[in-house]
């Protein structure tokens, strides 16, 4: 009974440090975009999976203002769907992605921001039948907002990457998963030597990203990619970002350093766990590399802060990675209410 319940109700998607990393990079990320581009994200629908706790539309409104916003989900608690809604603008329909978007018209004189933040595998693998279940509808829901989508619609992907990595280690397992997906390869993937778990998330995003060329072929606006990232809070997740355009994203380039258009690039986020003090030290120690945070400090300055000026121990690559993301780095607290 247990393993049928809804991911909402084993996870809390509040508490999920990694995830809410990539939340605060995606809106100042889209701050900046719509500054170069002169679009006004606050004017577009968002199109997501608010689940009960709807923390991405709170924060979409708070810091992209938009009012406009669709929450989707087919599970069967309705109520307690409608009832968690923070917003009287938020709208809550009780279907699935797939039947949603097909419900859409196509040019729709709004522009839409869709953030499909599954919990699904795109492909697992069975044991029993010893081979690869690819989840379509997946790919179909890609199909059809490339089809829909207008001039600067925004949209962003997450799955659930998870595989056994055991698999990769039978050659044979290697050469079905080729078999089975050769259509959805790029060539550089067409090798059984590249079909490692190392390189999973990287064919994940080649699936996604020729599922999208797939259903392009005829029309000019295009999805382009601006990020992608790869994090584990409970289980490992891979997001893909981008927006659709008839031309390529225009120089000056965003400043942000997670904007990775290149199909081979996926951004790592691994924020170490701290407590409440460790973090405070940390932050009160930002100023002693004397210098902007967006060049990596080096090794030396590294290993003497970790070891000398901090007081506690700390991995020089679990510093590292809180250096980079420390101004997303989120806190919690109880509080008695």
């Amino acid at each position: 009974m247990t393993s049928s319940r809804p991911s909402f109700q084993k996870i809390n998607y509040m508490l999920r440090p990694r995830k809410q990393v990539e939340r605060k990079i995606i809106i100042e990320l889209f701050q900046e975009l719509q500054t170069m581009l002169g679009i006004d994200i606050k004017d577009y629908q968002y199109i997501g999976l608010g689940s009960v706790y709807y923390y991405d539309f709170i924060l979409f409104n708070k810091f992209l203002k938009i009012t406009n916003m669709v929450s989707l989900d087919h599970e069967s608690c309705v109520r307690r769907f409608e009832f968690n809604k923070p917003f009287d603008f938020v709208t809550f329909r009780n279907l699935s992605t797939t039947d949603f978007l097909n419900s859409e018209p196509a040019q729709s004189d709004k522009n839409r921001f869709a953030w499909l933040d599954y919990d699904s595998k795109l492909i697992k693998y069975s044991d029993t039948r010893k081979r690869f279940i690819l989840t379509k509808y997946i790919l179909e829901d890609i199909g059809i907002v490339a089809r829909k989508s207008n001039e600067n619609d925004l949209f962003i992907l997450t799955v659930n990457r998870d595989i056994p990595r055991r698999i990769f280690a039978n050659i044979n397992v290697r050469s079905q998963f080729l078999k089975q997906f050769k259509e959805y390869l790029s060539a550089e993937y067409k090798s059984i030597g590249n079909i490692t778990p190392d390189r999973y998330p990287y064919i994940i995003q080649n699936i996604l990203l020729n599922t999208f060329k797939n259903n392009e072929t005829h029309q000019s606006i295009k999805f382009r990619k601006l990020f992608s990232f790869a994090y584990e809070d409970t289980s490992p997740m891979y997001t893909l970002g981008g927006i659709f355009r008839s031309t390529e994203i225009p120089d000056p380039s965003i400043s942000s350093p997670f904007v990775q258009v290149g199909e081979d690039l996926i951004t790592n986020i691994d924020v170490p766990i701290l407590t409440y003090r460790e973090k405070l030290k940390l932050d009160q120690a930002i100023c002693y590399f004397g210098q902007k945070l967006d060049t990596p400090p080096s090794n030396d300055v590294i290993e003497q802060l970790a070891t000398d000026k901090l007081g506690f121990e700390i991995d020089c690559l679990d510093l590292k990675s809180y250096l980079k993301y420390y101004r997303y780095y989120p806190q919690y607290y109880e509080g008695i209410i």
